[in-house]
């Protein structure tokens, strides 16, 4: 029995498929291994990052409750518009100041001159009372 050549050259290509095949198959058991444990850990990582984002949505409607608190408690509060018109500038407040000073110093002078007429009057009535009781 003799082994022709062309069976030879089947019989390596039969152990070459074969070969192939096995490898083949190892990688791809390997692969989908690999893949399991990959959707295993992006379902993991998944419901981590659904749980991180829910927190964080949970925050900004915190912050948005804030800030609309606070909107409603600023409403009644000036602005710098407002504060300009209601309130004069510090060179206006300082004139105003003066004035008001000048004015009560005037007046205090007036009532000085006031009260010393006033002063006057009364010795001159008493003076008037005097003679008249001594006239009596």
């Amino acid at each position: 029995m003799s082994i022709e050549s062309w069976m030879v050259n089947v019989g390596i290509a039969l152990a070459g498929i074969i070969g192939t095949y096995a490898v083949l198959r190892n990688r791809v058991e390997r692969l989908e291994k690999d893949m399991s444990s990959h959707i295993n850990t992006s379902k993991i990582d998944g419901n981590d990052l659904d749980r991180k984002l829910n927190a964080q949505f949970k925050r900004v409607d915190n912050c948005l409750e804030r800030i609309v608190v606070l909107e409603q408690n600023t409403a009644t509060h000036l602005d710098m518009n407002k504060a300009e018109e209601k309130f004069v500038s510090k060179k206006e407040l300082e004139l105003h100041l003066k004035n008001l000073e000048l004015v009560t110093r005037n007046t205090n002078e007036k009532v000085e001159k006031m009260e010393g007429k006033l002063d006057e009057l009364i010795e001159a009535l008493s003076t008037c009372s005097s003679i008249e009781r001594r006239a009596r």
